[in-house]
């Protein structure tokens, strides 16, 4: 992202049209990420839905923006807010249960060790 951010600037005086076609080739990403999100979820996970997933990808996009010095694509207040937000607890290491729920893009935060199981014999 800070490469965007120092590179944005310097392209939009260089290239003023480049920023019509990030708006296309977000537009474009999202329009692809929603259509197949959906036909690999096939509303069979209870709470996400076609509207949610929508929502939810063009809420990141706007958010990338954002952090890229751009304006969002997606004006519509719903996508301002994530869909999710009830899911985001499990994403938050600097909350109580410091946890990350994506194993392969988080390093281990805490080796808290379960109480449950005495030992081996109990499994």
């Amino acid at each position: 992202m800070r490469l965007f951010q120092k590179l944005i600037p310097e392209a939009m005086e260089v290239f003023p049209h480049s920023k019509e076609q990030i708006y296309e080739m977000f537009d474009h990403a999202v329009k692809h990420e929603i259509k197949w999100t959906n036909h690999i979820l096939n509303n069979e996970i209870l709470g996400i839905t076609e509207n949610s997933t929508e929502q939810y990808t063009k809420y990141l996009a706007n958010n990338r923006l954002k952090a890229i010095g751009l304006n969002p694509l997606y004006p519509d207040d719903k996508f301002n807010k994530s869909p999710y937000k009830h899911l985001e607890k499990f994403a938050d290491t600097k909350n109580e249960a410091h946890t990350k729920a994506n194993f392969f893009e988080a390093g281990v935060t805490s080796y808290v060790m379960s109480s449950g199981i005495g030992g081996w014999d109990e499994i």
